[in-house]
């Protein structure tokens, strides 16, 4: 199976996952504004790390693990539509279509972000009711998307802030970390858990100064991220080497990812 192919496999397995999540009975406008958000696209990269780690060991995804892979990427979209509002970054538009609060007016979209991130714990707590060893696992995300995580960091960009690598490393890097070291836990390896971490540190801060790259126009500033870009792809690939599993996917994706010129895969 060559990489497309098996990446668009993770990715028709989390969907399908995704498409039920969201209850019925929640308040139409609410279920709408949520679901725009979080079936409207994107490359579910958090929940494919998660499930690749696991697959990386030979381990099967359980009903455990999709609820696991379904509540990062609830995280993950929760934390792209409060980004969106107009007291954040302010944009109009994502992945082609309106930002949320541009659809759905502003005091809907904050409370479908509110809603996907305690969608995101239901579905965790339920895994650990079902299984007690995914406590860790619940843990290392609840650490990791939270104020010494992904809110830090965004909170360190709105301060202004001139630590790059720190910001890079805790609005991306630490959502990221918490899709590997979970699946790493989940797979029973925990003797692995730090060669996820020092991959995922140089990921995500890869893939954080990839996605300034998009957006960067000033020569100077390009140059300095594109050093930083070089250093952090070396040393997530060097992770990876360290680690007795196959990762053969991960290199893959960590090249796709890293050294991509568009906002797609």
């Amino acid at each position: 199976m060559d990489f497309t192919e098996k990446y668009k496999g993770y990715c028709h397995k989390i969907d399908s996952a995704l498409g039920g999540a969201v209850s019925g009975h929640v308040c139409p406008s609410l279920k709408s504004s949520a679901e725009y958000s979080l079936l409207g696209g994107g490359k579910r990269l958090r929940p494919v790390l998660y499930l690749s780690v696991l697959d990386s060991y030979g381990g099967t995804p359980t009903e455990n693990d999709m609820a696991v892979a379904c509540a990062i990427e609830c995280i993950h979209t929760y934390s792209l539509i409060h980004d969106d509002l107009p007291s954040m970054d302010n944009d109009d538009y994502r992945r082609g279509k309106l930002t949320n609060h541009k659809k759905f007016g502003e005091a809907m979209a904050i409370l479908a972000g509110d809603g996907l991130l305690n969608l995101a714990y239901e579905l965790l707590a339920g895994a650990v009711s079902r299984e007690s060893g995914y406590a860790p696992v619940m843990r290392v995300i609840a650490e990791n998307a939270g104020m010494l995580g992904m809110v830090g960091g965004q909170a360190m960009e709105l301060s202004d802030s001139e630590d790059v690598e720190q910001i890079a490393y805790l609005k991306t890097g630490k959502l990221i970390e918490a899709a590997v070291v979970a699946a790493c836990r989940a797979a029973g390896r925990a003797e692995d858990e730090n060669g996820w971490r020092e991959f995922a540190l140089s990921f995500g801060k890869a893939f954080q100064y990839r996605d300034d790259l998009l957006d960067m126009s000033e020569e100077r500033a390009r140059g300095e991220r594109e050093a930083l870009l070089r250093e952090s792809h070396e040393g997530a690939l060097r992770a990876l080497g360290g680690i007795p599993c196959d990762a053969s996917f991960l290199r893959a994706l960590t090249d796709k990812m890293l050294l991509r010129t568009t906002d797609g895969i």
